[in-house]
């Protein structure tokens, strides 16, 4: 009996110490290989990186996980395609990691830089990862927008609201991270903008619940959030940083000589 109580001791200490040592960074690019033995992480990775290389004169870009990608399918998408050449490089599921992975392989491919990048993306970190922590991944992806295209302007989006209740405790996570986002984006001056999500909107004045009209299982978003975020927010935000992004193209090329 006492080997046995050694054993089963000693190997949840050994458990408990790999666990430590694979525990995901939200700042270090990582390869999604948990759960995805149907390949269809990799496969959406290399259609995405494909796009990126083919794509001619691009006007924005998004970046981010499910909530992004689900945009697609929403009404507000429609009325966003048909002012701009528009391309969603959204995969549900990811966490900050993930997206730096991707722009490390390949998703960062445009011959021509695009116009504006939007990028949303963090709500699969909260939970798992402080809010200071996944500000850090964050960043370093926008780092890497702002290094490859110095004239590109980018929107940086908080994360919705997360559970149906005020009072649950990764809505404090989820504010605290939004907060963050807001407050490195303002020292980056005009290329870096920071987007707040309309929550006076989607979310009750009274009690701060988040309604079923806006989300359909408290974390994605319905027909009638998207519209309130892409076609009420976001779409004047790009509709600003395209004009400023083609402006400062055009300075550019002044200044070298090439117009």
């Amino acid at each position: 009996q006492i080997i046995v109580n050694v054993f089963v001791t000693s190997s949840k200490k050994s458990f408990t110490k790999g666990r430590d040592k694979i525990k995901d960074s939200p700042d270090e690019p990582l390869e999604r290989i948990r759960g995805q033995e149907d390949k269809r992480w990799i496969s959406l990775h290399h259609e995405y990186t494909q796009e990126s290389r083919n794509a001619d004169n691009i006007d924005v870009v998004f970046f981010g996980d499910s909530i992004t990608q689900h945009m697609l399918n929403s009404r507000a998408w429609e009325e966003l395609t048909k002012m701009y050449k528009v391309l969603n490089f959204g995969v549900g599921g990811d966490r900050t990691q993930h997206l730096l992975w991707r722009m490390d392989n390949g998703e960062l491919g445009f011959k021509r830089a695009p116009k504006a990048v939007v990028i949303m993306i963090g709500t699969n970190n909260l939970g798992v990862d402080r809010p200071v922590e996944i500000t850090e991944g964050t960043f370093k992806a926008v780092d890497r927008v702002r290094h490859k295209y110095p004239a590109t302007i980018i929107l940086l989006v908080a994360i919705p609201p997360r559970s149906k209740f005020a009072e649950n405790p990764i809505r404090r996570d989820r504010q605290a991270y939004n907060e963050l986002l807001e407050q490195r984006a303002a020292g980056l001056g005009g290329s870096t903008r920071f987007v707040a999500f309309p929550d006076n909107e989607v979310l009750d004045p009274s009690t701060g619940e988040f309604s079923r009209k806006y989300t359909t299982d408290f974390v994605h978003l319905t027909n009638k959030a998207y519209e309130a975020l892409v076609v009420k927010v976001l779409m004047p935000e790009i509709s600003r940083a395209v004009a400023d992004a083609s402006s400062k193209s055009r300075d550019e090329h002044k200044r070298h000589g090439t117009l």
